[in-house]
């Protein structure tokens, strides 16, 4: 069966976003942070007005390209250790997200900064990002078979 591997890099990473979705609201209802991701992401955009809806659309975005990213940088690393590299990978997008938002959205003061366990929470979060990325990677595009 022949398929489109980037596209579907790309789908994964997006679809790879909703467990960490998942886990972020699990926190916020334990009382754990501030933001779920998707709402965090809608301040790309918003700048100090969360939305679920839009952030969804940003974050979906924002994992696909990034899948994308990751999966060229696959054909210079390689595909073994895929997980280990994935999580490694969505760690240094979650350590550039971070500087991007405290930067546009906490320096100028457009929303209250957040507490320091919401730093955590998407620290965890994007490791189970990439750690969904890896496997889904791992059985759809690096299988034996293909």
């Amino acid at each position: 069966m022949l398929y489109d591997k980037p596209l579907v890099a790309g789908a994964l990473g997006a679809i790879s976003t909703i467990p960490y979705e998942i886990f972020t609201r699990l926190l916020l209802a334990a009382g754990v942070g501030k933001y779920g991701v998707f709402e965090l992401t809608s301040l790309i955009i918003t700048l100090n007005r969360p939305t679920f809806l839009l952030g969804a659309v940003m974050t979906f975005i924002v994992g696909g390209y990034c899948a994308l990213i990751f999966y060229y940088s696959l054909k210079k690393l390689g595909p073994d250790h895929l997980t280990i590299k994935s999580i490694c990978f969505s760690l240094l997008v979650w350590i550039i997200m971070e500087i991007f938002f405290v930067w546009l959205i906490e320096g100028p003061k457009l929303i209250s900064p957040r507490p320091i366990d919401d730093y955590y929470l998407h620290m965890f979060g994007s490791s189970l990002f990439g750690l969904t990325q890896g496997i889904l990677f791992k059985r759809y595009l690096f299988t034996a078979k293909g």
